[in-house]
This record gives structure tokens, C-alpha cells and sequence, in this order.
């Protein structure tokens, strides 16, 4: 794990979506069995959900049911997360709240960089009660995280460089997407077994970002 040195003040930070501001695995596990059983696919275990799960949300359910079911799958899970959320709510992340009014407080800009479809983060977000400056979803760019596509954009809707930004994440795909981008990353979670030694600062939890930030 790599403890970083701010080069310079910090103008904004931009959040992954799921495992980042808000906590969806159970909601996202939920809609793909949705999904599997839509299309006749037999109930997928938790252990093959893991092995599936893709960058974006259609790339899951696509590696999930197989190209030939995938379109009317991916139908089925959309119509379910948007009920589910809406229904049930979504959890915000542990200090989400607190940290997004602090950095808008400072005059930060927050955006949402996400392999997500659009309308499911914006349905995630609402859920949560959380609203970001940008929020950069699946449609927006391509390839897919870990290229730095979608976390460039993000920067040019929200005016800033990559030396003034801060990108926060919880994965190794986050990682990637950072280090390609030439933004310093900031992942949220403990380490993990698998994890590369390359691996940016790590932080329990969101509450940890106002310290790091305060590096620059």
C-alpha cells in the first residue's frame, strides 16, 4: 500500500458509486437473480455472483445469463433496481453524508464517476438522499473503468485537473482507473488478501478522507 504526498491544493473529488458513497451489494445481488430467473437462467449463488461481477452493470449481467439472454436480462434488472430502491431505500456509505456537506462546505467540487447505468445511479443517489455536482455513468464513456475514460470526463465537466483532484474508491479497478487518469486515489475499506503491493492509501471509511485531504 502506498501512502501518498499531495503535490498541491485539492479542487475536487470524485466517488465510484457502489462500495464508495453507498452500499448495494445486497440490492445488486437481489436484482441479478431477478434477472437470471427473468430468463430462465437457474438462481445464481452468492459465489457465482462474485465471479461474475463486471465493471459496469450490464457487463454483469451479460457475463451472468450469456450474450443470447442479456438484453431482455438487463431489461429485468433495471426494472427491479429502480423498484427495489425506491421501495426498500438505499444505505448510504458510513460518512457519506457528512463528508459530502464538508467538502461542499469547503467549496470542493464532487462528482460520481460509475460503471453504472445512468438512471441506476441516479436511482441509488436519490435513494440515498446524496446529490454531487456530476454524475458520469456506463453511457458516457468507453471502454469501461479501469480505462481512465469516464474518470477524464467527470474532470471536464467539473473543470478541474488531474493534479487538483483527489478520485475515491474501494478496488483495485478504482486503483487502476486513478493511476491511468494521473489522479491520486484514495481507496475506502480495509486492504484486501488479494490486493497488488502497488496499492494506493487505504482509509477505514469515508469519516478518514477529511485527514488525507488535509495532506494538500
Amino acid at each position: 500500500m502506498t501512502s501518498q504526498t499531495w503535490a498541491g491544493p485539492v479542487r475536487g473529488v470524485i466517488f465510484d458509486l457502489d462500495g464508495t458513497l453507498v452500499d448495494t451489494w445486497a440490492l445488486h445481488a437481489d436484482c441479478l437473480r431477478e434477472a437470471a430467473a427473468a430468463v430462465g437462467t437457474p438462481r445464481p449463488s452468492m459465489a457465482r455472483l462474485f465471479v461474475v461481477q463486471q465493471p459496469t452493470d450490464i457487463g454483469t449481467v451479460h457475463a451472468l445469463v450469456g450474450a443470447e439472454n442479456a438484453e431482455g436480462a438487463f431489461d429485468s434488472y433495471r426494472q427491479a433496481w429502480r423498484r427495489k430502491a425506491a421501495d426498500e431505500g438505499v444505505r448510504a456509505s458510513p460518512y457519506a453524508h457528512q463528508t459530502l456537506l464538508a467538502l461542499k462546505e469547503r467549496g470542493l467540487a464532487v462528482g460520481v464517476c460509475t460503471g453504472r447505468s445512468l438512471d441506476g445511479a441516479r436511482a441509488a443517489l436519490a435513494a440515498a438522499a446524496l446529490t454531487l455536482d456530476v454524475v458520469v455513468a456506463r453511457e458516457d464513456a468507453c471502454p469501461a473503468k479501469p480505462a481512465p475514460d469516464g474518470l477524464l470526463r467527470t474532470l471536464r465537466l467539473l473543470g478541474l485537473t488531474p493534479d487538483e483532484t483527489v478520485y475515491v474508491g474501494d478496488g483495485p479497478a478504482d486503483a487502476e482507473q486513478g493511476r491511468a487518469a494521473g489522479v491520486r486515489t484514495l481507496l475506502i475499506g480495509r486492504p484486501r488478501p488479494h490486493d497488488p503491493p502497488d496499492m494506493p492509501e487505504r482509509v477505514a471509511n469515508l469519516g478518514g478522507l477529511a485527514a488525507v485531504l488535509a495532506k494538500g
